[in-house]
């Protein structure tokens, strides 16, 4: 990877709260009060199971086991058909440096600022190696603060609103131990180091049916999946950490009737920029098979929060599934994974066909 845009040396960034640091508070409880509110935060029980059981398993046959369980059926990763079989494939046999990239958030900063410049990128505050560096107690509020290798390790720190940072510590340091690679078997994430950084937070983007947003609100997430070279539809969240709803539109801003996972929300007005989103997303998809690019709109401001190789881990549920299906044949498979395929299908397809001809042969 070129050296591109500068970060900031952690060690000339402020300095870490002894509070937590040095000296931290009855630790031994401190623990055991994060564990049981972890514990009490649990929403899919069956799912946390299913992984503690499945570590000793291959990738290839964990998340076959997955598929059927969540979709109801065997997949085939050799020729994939929907969107979810062609994530679970890419997952399994691409091995690109492109997707190291996509999969740490510095990378994918310098990444943007290279390709479409630093004008899209959210603010930094800070990037430091350990929890303990992180200055929490002087961070300037509102800020986002998370891990760079990781999904969903967000923190949110406001200003009049309490928060224990403590607490906070001790989940920085879990999301630093966490290795997506082998909770979720997505190789992206293989081998690279985790830091934690700190981004000022957006806020004030205008709400669903063009009313504005409380002061402080959370801009909605606009989620481009390119597919075959393009952008095939667009996916609006909004309430990530409430209560949580999508849309999904065409390029066109057209709702669409179709669902993924959630329960839709009131139509969501016509972003300004959608057309330059676009082209901008399809430039910086441009180097790989498949990329989805997410992004704020903040007033007439846009910015780009993360880039995703496997959404959802591929587990995403399509309502109806003939949407996974119409969108799984828009991927375009390079030709030499495709030329392998082929030739692991032709002694099968041989077989067949002189089974075939042996049963005529019977007959006449």
């Amino acid at each position: 990877m070129d050296a591109h845009t500068p970060l900031p040396d952690p060690s000339s960034i402020q300095t870490p709260d002894p509070a937590c640091v040095a000296a931290p508070p009855a630790p031994r409880f401190a623990r055991a009060r994060h564990f049981l509110r972890r514990l009490a935060g649990i929403r899919r029980p069956d799912l946390l199971v299913a992984r503690r059981i499945g570590r000793l398993l291959p990738d290839r046959l964990y998340l076959a086991l997955g598929h059927l369980a969540y979709f109801g059926r065997w997949p085939n990763y050799t020729h994939p058909r929907s969107l979810n079989e062609h994530i679970h494939a890419y997952m399994l046999r691409c091995r690109s440096p492109l997707l190291h990239i996509a999969a740490d958030k510095l990378a994918t900063r310098e990444h943007v600022a290279r390709v479409l410049g630093e004008q899209y990128l959210v603010p930094l505050i800070g990037a430091w190696d350990s929890a303990d560096a992180v200055p929490l107690k002087t961070l300037p509020r509102p800020c986002v603060v998370k891990t760079t290798v990781g999904s969903g390790q967000v923190w949110f720190l406001k200003p009049g609103v309490y928060t224990d940072l403590c607490e906070l510590r001790q989940h920085l340091r879990r999301w630093l131990a966490t290795d997506f690679s082998s909770l979720s078997r997505e190789w992206c994430y293989r081998g690279l180091p985790n830091r934690v950084i700190a981004e000022e937070m957006l806020v004030g983007e205008a709400g669903a049916q063009g009313a504005e947003q409380a002061e402080g609100a959370l801009p909605a997430d606009y989620k481009f999946y390119v597919i075959g070279g393009a952008v095939r539809f667009i996916q609006v969240d909004r309430g990530r950490f409430a209560a949580h709803t999508r849309n999904l539109y065409d390029t066109g801003w057209r709702l669409l009737e179709e669902r993924l996972t959630l329960e839709n929300h009131p139509a969501d007005p016509r972003p300004p920029r959608l057309q330059e989103m676009i082209d901008l997303t399809q430039r910086l998809a441009e180097p790989f098979e498949f990329l989805r690019v997410d992004w704020y709109v903040v007033g007439e401001r846009i910015y780009i929060g993360e880039l995703t190789n496997y959404p959802g881990a591929g587990f995403e549920r399509f309502i109806p599934p003939s949407y996974a299906l119409e969108l799984g044949s828009h991927w375009r498979v390079p030709a030499e994974v495709a030329e392998v395929a082929e030739a692991a299908n032709a002694p099968a397809s041989a077989e067949a066909a002189r089974g075939r001809n042996v049963s005529q042969a019977g007959r006449s």
